[in-house]
Parts: C-alpha cells; structure tokens; sequence
C-alpha cells in the first residue's frame, strides 16, 4: 500500500456563515433548551442533530430549518384549531412523544434523525410555539441569504485541495473519497463536484 499522508485543512468562516452560526446557535438554546424528565434524551437529541448539521454544510442547514419551519407551522395551526382547554394536554403528549433514554444521536437512522430535527417540540403553550416559528422564519431567510448569496467556505476549502491533488495530471485515472455525515450535504458536494467537471458515485447508508 502506499503510504498515507495526513494532513488537517483549516478553513476560517466568513462574516456572513459565522452571524449565521450565532443565530442558529442562539435560537437552539431558546427554542430548545437543556430539560429533565420526559423531555431530556428528545430534548439533548434534537440539540445535537441540528448543531451537527449546522457545522455538516450551510446547505445541511437550511434544508433542516425548512423543514422544522414546515412541520412547526403545521403544528400552531393544529393547535390553533384546537379548544383552549386541550392545547397543553395535546403539547405535552407530542413533548414526551420522542423520547428513549436509551438511545443516542449515533443509534438514529436518517428517519428517525429527520422526525426529531422536524417534529419535537418543546413549547409548552401555543404563544411559545408562534414565537419558535416566528424565529425560524427569519433563520430560514438568513440561511437563504447566506446559502444563496455569500462565498461557501468550507466548499471553497475542498475545492483548493482537489486543485493540489492534481487530478488533471492523471488522464482520469485519480479517486478521491469524501465523506460526509448528512444527505443534504452530500447532495450539496455532488451538485458541485459535477459543476466543477468531475465525474461522482455515491453510497449512503438510507
């Protein structure tokens, strides 16, 4: 076997990626805040799975808060239809609804990572569930702006170290693996590695 050259590639986050951080960050620890009881595995899962996707891509990102936005809303209209007296009885059924105390975010298939990041709530009545999406609304044109408009730095750093390997010297011939955790992601990298000219195969494990 050849030997293997390790070698870590640092890449500083630009202004617009980095307010985009902060954001998300801030509305994880309003929105879904550390819990015990029932809540804490949902609670500590969902917490995980969106700071992960969070650093996985900005495009990992907004698709995650795009759908949080959508089954979030459809759950304020569900309860908005609903009598006053049965709103926090509904609320604290879907609460504990997600919760295992023995599973963690290592042990989720995609489904399940998915049903978390889209569906857990943690509001406890209605007026707290119109602020999350509220909150999400903007996080999702923020991530929109950033996604669509400001320079991808964790891309840019891929494609300087694909300029380095040298591909075109090798008439074809060159392989080069990429791992990456989330499918959004990886649709993102496959989209424009193809832009780029390369020729992609993809295994996934969902």
């Amino acid at each position: 076997f050849p030997d293997r050259h390790v070698q870590t590639v640092g890449f500083r986050l630009n202004a617009e990626e980095y307010g985009l951080y902060k954001a998300v960050t801030a509305y994880i620890n309003e929105f879904l805040p550390q819990a015990g009881g029932r809540q804490k595995q949902s609670v500590a899962l969902t917490r995980t799975v969106l700071q992960r996707r969070l650093a996985s891509s900005t495009h990992a990102i907004l698709e995650s808060l795009k759908r949080r936005l959508e089954k979030q809303r459809k759950l304020m209209q569900e309860l908005e239809s609903l009598p006053s007296n049965q709103r926090a009885r509904y609320l604290d059924r879907l609460r504990g609804r997600l919760s295992d105390d023995e599973i963690d975010e290592d042990d989720l298939d995609d489904a399940m990572r998915d049903r978390l990041t889209d569906e857990f709530t943690a509001a406890a009545e209605l007026d707290q569930l119109r602020a999350e999406v509220a909150a999400l609304k903007d996080l999702v044109e923020q991530a929109q702006q950033v996604h669509e408009h400001a320079l991808d730095s964790k891309l840019g750093a891929l494609r300087d170290c694909l300029k380095r390997a040298e591909f075109a010297e090798l008439d074809g011939r060159g392989k080069l693996l990429i791992f990456t955790e989330h499918r959004d992601t990886l649709n993102h990298l496959r989209e424009h590695l193809s832009r780029w000219g390369y020729s992609t195969t993809e295994i996934h494990g969902g």
